[in-house]
């Protein structure tokens, strides 16, 4: 019946309707209506006056509470000669005497037809009156906050659109009552706060909100002192607070607090939840905030952080607070800094540096404890990425006298940094300059072992061989990182020697034997990439998934495990998320310096490019990764760099060139280990080599396919290359065939198909050539190789068979989801996290959010609550 928008379209009060209506119908009788300002008292009142005279009623209404008296003195003159409703409203205004005339009238007139509709804010005067009223059996309706529901529609029609969780969660603050919510959009609206899209309202940010600002400044001032007082305590404890911190903060308790929190909580600044307290909007906590002028907030983190410190919290929780209130001399408070940073530096290393950096910036440069908060500042920085602060930091200490403990741990930072950075021959020297000191602190001395191993793979073959043996022999008791460092870098070695079997089982051991989440998941991630190579993807997928789930999320594990989830991705045929996943590693490894894992990821990006069509990418990915001489082959061999570049240049520059490339740069990568890392390369080196005429090229890759196949007889994607290479070279289509059925991923099916249908094209079979030229179109178009697509369509046309285009998929809608997208709208729908998601389908947080974000397009929503409700009504 009322509480609407300002265009009339009313909003709840249908059970105050009914009682008015039964009122009316009676023609007889009192209506006392209570409500606090704003819950659309005179709006109901001027309703039922309109309602009244629509069904024959005179209406008497006063004006005014000046008004009041006078219209009583009419009213006790004469008697109504019609069915009459006296409205009058703000009785809590009226004087005594007008309250005294009224009480008189209202018995007298019991027996007329005369409706008395009374109203006034509850609790604030009339009481006499109203209680009176009630004894006789006046009807009582009282305005409570709107519902819920009733306010979601009603924002709705504020908002002209669908509002989000955000602007729902503002509009809470208005606490059900109408007008409250309609000066709030009043403000939103002035200030231009508003955006609609696809008919979803939500807040925007890109403007000051002064008008909301001011308005939501006012509803906090016009509380009491101590409830301000205690919201400003609260406000530094961020936008969620437990009452017994602001309580220990006060130095007082929650009962004595409690009446002043009520008053928050009722005003609708503050709300409850299941386990503290929380200020309904963000803009509301930050005015608030900001109320508290900045040297007082200072002080206030600082005693918040050395509270929570005091009784053993969450030395993170304390550090948030002494980030922002500890200041240069503060022992205690920089203490508490620096136990923050070294407790959280594998799990949240970004927030590891930056308490490390800030602590390092309070201390006093001749304090004893400078650098040893160098350290851990130097360490926080590598973890977090920022390698090339930690390396001038380090650098910079190292510049001064310092102990020789402090100066070795420096060091070794600085030879993690030049490794990351691929000087792995700097690395290397530093390293090996560090164990032959002969106090090495024994703690450092396995860490110092790692990264020259590391380094070593990287600058000299030879040398780290040697030393892995070495280690190998030597470390015969409990499995421990620097025997799982050796054996990865002897299966690494292993891998680009041609010794599939032998990789395998190395890394197997090394990735059984890593003991701690410091080493980067280096030995589980290499194990990965055998796998994929071999085409096993549900156990390197596997293998991946518990490297990412492993406590550390420091940088460089990070963008390793990007990088080879990226290759696998590819591998797979799953082109599309492939170009995502490097893309990402691609721009943080150059952002953060980690030169060693560039190479990999423009490697994977070449052979998007090459599969997609994109010559002019591919050949710019493999110009800047050639230039990075040399490829270091940590993450992957570099047989397989090799081969990016020989395809490429084939694409992109002729046969000639590819095969010059076999000759005067890379000789030996026939020979190599390739064909085991990417068994398709077989059957594309052979059909090149006929291609030219080249009988020797051709037998020496089937020659070395077949060898590679009879030696490692368990692994199926080597017997099909070798299959493959031989039915090319000896023209074999029954070859083929079996080829195309076992290959063990789809664009080396795709690849022997095709070349079995050119095979069959000349024979008088024409059929059986359509048909495997069809199959091999559907298994390019099904990973989106849409070059590959181009050509199998051209030898198509050639054998007189024109193939419509591949079916358009909708553009929008359900229906416009492909599988994946269609998993992940499930997922989100049942409430899981894109971290969640990501390990159940075998993907990045950041490859699910770039689906996220198509299906939002697709759908036109916005958020993930959309898509939960879209998702309801689908089903």
């Amino acid at each position: 019946m009322v509480s609407g928008n300002r265009d009339g379209v009313f909003r709840g009060r249908e059970g105050e309707r009914e009682l008015l209506n039964s009122v009316l119908d009676a023609g007889t009788g009192v209506v006392l209506v209570d409500g606090a300002a704003g819950t659309g008292k005179t709006r109901l009142l001027a309703e039922a006056a309109a309602v009244a005279a629509r069904r024959g009623f005179e209406v008497a209404t006063a004006q005014d509470e000046l008004d009041q008296p006078f219209l009583l003195a009419r009213l006790a003159e004469r008697e109504p000669q019609a069915p009459t409703l006296v409205v009058l409203d703000d009785l809590h205004l009226a004087e005594p005497g007008t309250l005294a005339a009224l009480r008189a009238l209202l018995p007298a007139s019991s027996h007329e037809k005369v409706v008395w509709l009374l109203a006034r804010r509850c609790g604030e005067g009339a009481d006499r009156l109203f209680a009176a009223a009630a004894q006789r059996g006046a009807v009582r309706i009282e305005l409570r906050p709107l519902t819920d529901n009733v306010i979601a529609e009603l924002v709705t029609d504020l908002a002209g659109g669908i509002p989000d969780h955000d602007l729902r969660a503002l509009a809470s603050t208005a606490q059900g009552n109408p007008a409250a919510l309609i000066s709030l959009f009043d403000a939103l609206r002035e200030d231009g706060q508003v955006e609609i899209s696809a008919e979803h309202a939500s807040l925007r940010g890109d403007r000051l909100p002064r008008r909301t600002e001011a308005l939501l400044r006012d509803r906090v001032s016009s509380l009491s002192g101590k409830a301000r007082h205690v919201l400003q305590v609260a406000s530094v404890l961020g936008p969620r607070f437990e009452p017994g911190d602001v309580a220990e903060l006060l130095a007082s308790s929650t009962a004595i607090l409690l009446p002043a929190l009520d008053e928050v909580i009722g005003a609708g600044v503050v709300t409850s939840l299941e386990d503290r307290l929380a200020f309904r909007h963000e803009l509301v906590w930050r005015l608030v905030a900001d109320s508290v002028p900045p040297p007082v907030r200072r002080a206030l983190h600082r005693e918040a952080g050395e509270m929570l410190l005091g009784r053993g919290d969450s030395a993170v929780t304390a550090a948030q607070h002494l980030l922002l209130g500890a200041q240069r001399g503060d022992v205690r408070s920089i203490d508490g800094l620096v136990a923050a940073a070294i407790a959280v530096l594998w799990n949240a290393p970004d927030a590891a540096a930056e308490l490390a950096v800030r602590a390092l910036e309070l201390t006093d440069q001749a304090s004893v404890l400078l650098v040893q908060r160098t350290v851990v500042a130097v360490r926080a920085l590598t973890a977090a990425g920022k390698l090339a602060a930690a390396q001038a930091l380090a650098q910079d200490a190292l510049s001064r006298q310092v102990s020789p403990v402090s100066a070795a741990k420096l060091r070794h930072c600085v030879a993690t940094t030049t490794l990351l950075g691929a000087q792995h021959a700097e690395s290397v020297e530093i390293t090996e300059a560090l164990l032959a000191e002969p106090d090495l602190l024994p703690e450092l001395v396995p860490w110092v072992e790692i990264t020259r191993m590391m380094a070593l793979l990287g600058h000299d073959r030879r040398r780290a061989e040697e030393l892995a043996e070495t280690v190998v022999r030597t470390h015969t008791g409990s499995p421990d990182d620097v025997l799982a460092t050796a054996l990865a870098v002897l299966a690494a070695i292993a891998r680009d020697t041609g010794q599939p079997a032998a990789a395998l089982e190395l890394a197997r051991e090394a990735a059984q034997a890593v003991t701690s989440h410091d080493l980067c998941a280096y030995p589980q991630l290499l194990l990965a990439t055998l796998l994929s190579g071999l085409r096993e993807f549900s156990e390197a997928d596997s293998v991946v998934r518990r490297a990412r789930s492993g406590p550390s999320s420091v940088v460089t594990k990070e963008l390793m495990t990007s990088v080879v989830q990226a290759r696998i991705l590819l591998q797979a045929g799953r082109i599309e998320e492939a170009a995502v996943e490097a893309r990402n590693a691609l721009s943080v490894a150059e952002e953060t310096g980690h030169t060693a894992l560039v190479a990999p990821a423009l490697a994977v990006l070449a052979m998007v490019a090459i599969h997609t069509g994109d010559l002019p990418a591919a050949i710019e990915h493999v110009e800047r990764y050639r230039g990075r001489v040399p490829v270091d082959g940590i993450m992957f061999s570099r047989a397989y760099y090799q081969w990016a570049d020989v395809l490429v240049s084939y694409v992109g520059f002729g046969l000639d060139k590819a095969l010059g490339l076999l000759t005067d740069e890379y000789p030996g990568l026939v020979a190599s280990g390739l064909f085991a890392e990417e068994p398709r390369a077989a059957g594309w080196f052979v059909r090149r080599a006929v291609e030219a005429g080249d009988e020797r090229l051709a037998k020496a890759v089937v020659d070395r396919v077949e060898r590679l196949a009879e030696e490692n007889p368990a692994f199926r994607a080597v017997a099909a290359a070798a299959l493959h290479a031989r039915g090319l070279f000896d023209g074999d289509a029954s070859l083929l065939e079996r080829a195309a059925q076992q290959h063990r991923d789809l664009w080396a099916r795709a690849n022997a198909a095709e070349d079995l249908g050119v095979l069959l094209a000349s024979s008088p079979d024409r059929a059986a050539s359509v048909k495997a030229l069809e199959n091999a179109l559907e298994l390019y178009r099904e990973i989106g190789a849409s070059r590959d697509s181009a050509r199998v369509l051209g030898r198509l046309r050639k054998l007189g068979r024109r193939r419509r285009a591949a079916p358009v998929r909708p553009s929008s809608g359900w229906s416009s989801l492909d599988d994946t997208e269609r998993a992940i709208a499930n997922l989100v729908a049942k409430g899981q996290t894109n971290r969640q998601i990501s390990t159940q389908l075998f993907m990045s947080p950041h490859t699910v959010n770039f689906h996220l974000r198509k299906i939002f397009r697709k759908l036109g929503i916005s958020s993930r609550v959309e898509l939960v409700m879209r998702s309801r009504d689908d089903q």
